[in-house]
């Protein structure tokens, strides 16, 4: 028989995102005298992944950063090479495990937080509380913030992407390109598979560190990967000779499906709250943004429910609209994205990216895309967004 454990607050995945949530609470002293439980299948003692974002102020956790990069650059698919102008953008990476051992050792100091290694089976919200069930227990909090993500069922018009990837950090005699460089999204590779870049930044003077990136709506066998990020380190960095130190997979969903937030008194965060931006798959920033909404309602209102999202109809609208344009591929993905980075300035790019631009700079952007596309699949968007609402 399952024993019942009573807390104030349930924390569903030791992710970035519930990891992040927690830290934060705790240093800002929001979270003072309650009682807490993670539970994750994970105890978070490897380095399972790698985020990467771009930012022009410091970060919530700028001291982890392991690099930053501050030239960027854009290679398109007949070889072309754009400088980026960031205007005071950087590049910047954080190792999972970093941000682990970090965040963990400040919180295993409260004897009011527990951490429980565990396959959660189910969570509910019931009236005032939550309910998380494992096999051996069941847990009973006020609020339940869950990140674990699971696909939710598409509507029959709506776009569900992957962006899936390999990553490999390999020791060679040179990294190319310099230290101070990183070349975000290299098309100089085939598109048979969708839209398909690489980036490669320089983690060292003797150390690469190269992902293969595709948007699409299926993965590729192992072998695929291996043998695309061979043929770039050998034909494009010009590299014979390494040694492959690191390997990372991942898949991130992209897609226009609406996220609900709020379940009674359960808060889903990360990628399943819909922090995952659909049109880039990057999540680091929108969820700290989250964090931030959900803290802030707590010092205000003593609960986490805010009202304004970080992405809202607006950015939807653009995302689902991207979405579309790539799922028709009459515009394919390499020479939509090198229009974008050449012929508006990158920083306006990442701020529209992020969700801070007005109107009037969104409309600048979308000058630099073929109209016709996107205004067929905008209207798709909207007509879409209607039928979901109903």
């Amino acid at each position: 028989m399952a024993v019942h454990i009573k807390c104030d607050i349930l924390i569903c995945g030791a992710g970035m995102a519930g990891l992040s949530l927690l830290y934060r609470a705790m240093k800002a002293g929001i979270w003072e005298g309650q009682r807490i439980i993670v539970v994750d299948r994970s105890d978070k003692g490897t380095n399972d992944k790698t985020w990467s974002f771009w930012k022009k102020d410091d970060s919530c956790f700028e001291e982890l950063i392991l690099h930053k990069w501050h030239q960027l650059v854009f290679f398109s698919n007949d070889g072309s090479r754009v400088a980026l102008n960031s205007g005071g953008y950087t590049y910047n990476s954080i190792r999972s495990i970093d941000f682990y051992n970090y965040v963990l050792s400040y919180l295993r100091t409260f004897s009011s937080i527990s951490f429980v290694q565990s396959d959660i089976t189910s969570v509910v919200s019931s009236g005032d509380q939550c309910i998380l069930n494992t096999a051996e227990h069941t847990y009973i909090a006020t609020y339940l913030f869950n990140s674990i993500y699971h696909q939710p069922e598409p509507s029959p018009k709506g776009q569900y992407f992957l962006q899936h990837f390999k990553g490999v950090k390999i020791k060679t005699r040179n990294a190319i390109p310099p230290l101070s460089e990183a070349w975000l999204m290299d098309f100089r590779t085939g598109q048979q598979n969708g839209t398909t870049f690489f980036y490669t930044l320089p983690m060292a003077d003797d150390e690469l560190f190269v992902e293969y990136t595709l948007f699409s709506k299926s993965v590729l066998t192992m072998d695929e990967y291996d043998q695309q990020i061979k043929k770039y380190i050998r034909e494009i960095l010009h590299i014979d000779q390494y040694e492959v130190l690191e390997n990372e997979y991942g898949i991130i969903p992209m897609t226009d499906h609406l996220f609900k937030r709020f379940d009674g008194n359960i808060i889903h965060i990360g990628t399943a709250g819909g922090d995952t931006r659909a049109s880039t798959g990057y999540t680091f920033t929108n969820t700290q943004k989250t964090i931030g909404k959900i803290l802030l309602s707590f010092q205000a209102e003593g609960h986490p429910f805010f009202k304004e999202e970080n992405t809202g109809l607006k950015q939807q609208l653009y995302d689902a609209t991207l979405l579309d344009v790539l799922a028709q591929n009459e515009y394919k993905g390499h020479q939509l994205f090198s229009d974008l980075f050449k012929k508006a300035p990158a920083y306006r790019i990442f701020a529209f990216l992020d969700g801070e631009t007005s109107i009037l700079q969104d409309i600048f952007i979308m000058k630099s895309l073929k109209k016709l596309p996107f205004m067929q699949s905008f209207a798709t968007a909207l007509q879409n967004r209607f039928i979901s609402s109903e």
